[in-house]
């Protein structure tokens, strides 16, 4: 039995994909016991633990995955607390503008007049940054990334900065790791886009959570795709045949092969290269050099009884602690009910931070990151019920300046192909769980169109 498609990967991107093609014979593999990928989360009660990415779009309209989360009848929830806190030597700062940061954190006089010149480099980039991403009339979607692929894609972020104070440039590496990646390493574009949406201004509106968790879309993703989904599926290797490719796969029950018309592998790039067989060398060596960095989590469950100093607040960049940054899930619930017993917080670490922790064990990772929670918030002491870590070797990608992704590109236009590609990294700048979905919705799109064509021509011939 030959198959219309297999979709290797059960992230954003494998997910938009199979729902996207879900009036086609299709099977989604994916080697974790759930789907969702980095949208990964536990359930506690009122609360959950998120474990990886918790944001989505605002635009509901516009959007690949908040269209998914609808079909799915998955609910939104606003986040109305801060996301400009800051920790720095053991004090929470909650400025609601980024902007007056220059004139509140312990600095000198030349390390305040450092931080305004390098924060106004940046918002006048980011001014142009949103102008660049911006469709302009009659122009291909095509044509708008290439111009934004232009975008200062010449120079790393550090060298849009220049030389700053050791306390100015920590709070601008803490920032970059929130991709994650060094500001030696990503590109100055990559770099602006993470402060563009403290400017982006009021129309853009402010990201939502998931209610229950991100792990909910993996969820119901595969209570509706039911027996079309394969859990505990390793793939080995990905082959060219005929019109179509073979994709073998182990699981517990043993050793497996399946044949398709069509695969689309939904993996991070570097992985994608290692299983398909057959690549241009071009291509093969495209896919290699997308930049990733890892990320390390933990999520904590709390049982305070009466509101806290962080109820109001979302996010807290954290420059001189274990972690980059501190979220507070519980916000989205706070809003104007009655404060439920307890909450839920995530401390992330990114890049370099994230790097040095993949091979620590979980219980070190845990006892560092406690220590500096309660560095930040010492009433935590008494409060932390549960504590999950989680680390993610391919945490996100990044562009630099020497990224030439032109040869994948070249080779997604081509009408021919049975093998292809979708994931965060066809982004312009770097990857977000909504341009994973985007990508996985316009190769799944071509697909359909190829499968259709093959129907219509072999209907004509008979």
């Amino acid at each position: 039995m030959t198959r219309d498609v297999v979709i290797v990967g059960g992230g954003p991107a494998g997910m938009a994909a199979a729902w996207q093609l879900r009036d086609k014979d299709i099977v989604l593999l994916e080697r974790n016991d759930v789907l969702g990928g980095r949208l990964k989360s536990a359930a506690r009660g009122d609360y959950w633990l998120n474990l990886g990415a918790h944001l989505f779009p605002a635009d509901a309209t516009g959007s690949h995955i908040r269209k998914i989360l609808a079909d799915l009848g998955l609910d939104t929830i606003d986040v109305p607390g801060s996301k400009t806190a800051m920790g720095l030597a053991g004090k929470v700062y909650t400025n609601r503008r980024a902007e007056t940061y220059p004139f509140t954190l312990p600095l000198s006089l030349r390390e305040r007049i450092q931080l305004i010149r390098a924060g106004l480099l940046v918002r006048v980039k980011v001014m142009s940054f949103l102008s660049a991403s911006r469709a302009r009339p009659g122009e291909s979607e095509a044509d708008r990334r290439a111009r934004m692929l232009r975008f200062e894609s010449h120079r790393t972020f550090r060298d849009l900065l220049g030389r700053l104070p050791k306390p100015v440039e920590a709070i601008f590496t803490t920032a970059a790791r929130r991709v994650p990646a060094e500001i030696d390493d990503l590109s100055a574009a990559a770099g602006i886009s993470i402060f563009a949406g403290n400017w982006a201004g009021k129309a853009s509106g402010s990201p939502v959570n998931l209610l229950g968790g991100s792990g909910e879309i993996g969820a119901a993703m595969h209570r509706r795709l039911a027996q079309r989904v394969i859990l505990g599926a390793t793939v080995s290797s990905i082959e060219p045949d005929g019109e179509g490719a073979i994709v073998h796969y182990d699981t517990a029950d043993g050793r497996f092969s399946v044949a398709a018309r069509h695969v689309i592998v939904a993996t991070p790039a570097p992985i994608a290269r290692k299983l398909v067989h057959g690549l241009p060398r071009d291509v093969e060596e495209s896919l290699g050099a997308v930049a990733y960095e890892p990320f390390v989590s933990m999520a904590v469950l709390t049982d305070e009884s009466g509101p806290m100093p962080w109820d109001d607040l979302y996010a807290i960049l954290t420059p001189d602690m274990a972690f980059n940054m501190v979220f507070n899930h519980a916000n989205p619930l706070r809003g104007n009910s009655v404060r439920e017993i307890g909450g839920s917080l995530m401390c992330y670490a990114g890049a370099e931070l994230g790097r040095a922790l993949m091979n620590v064990a979980d219980n070190d990772i845990e006892r560092r990151f406690r220590e500096d929670l309660y560095r930040l918030y010492p009433q935590l002491k008494s409060l932390i019920t549960e504590a999950v870590v989680q680390k993610w070797e391919f945490g996100n990608w990044y562009r630099t300046p020497t990224s030439d992704f032109e040869a994948v590109m070249r080779y997604r236009e081509r009408a021919a192909n049975v093998i292809h590609f979708a994931g965060d990294y066809f982004a312009p700048v770097s990857g977000s769980v909504e341009d994973a979905a985007k990508s996985g919705v316009e190769t799944a799109a071509a697909v359909a169109t190829a499968l259709d064509g093959r129907v219509r021509s072999g209907a004509s011939r008979q």
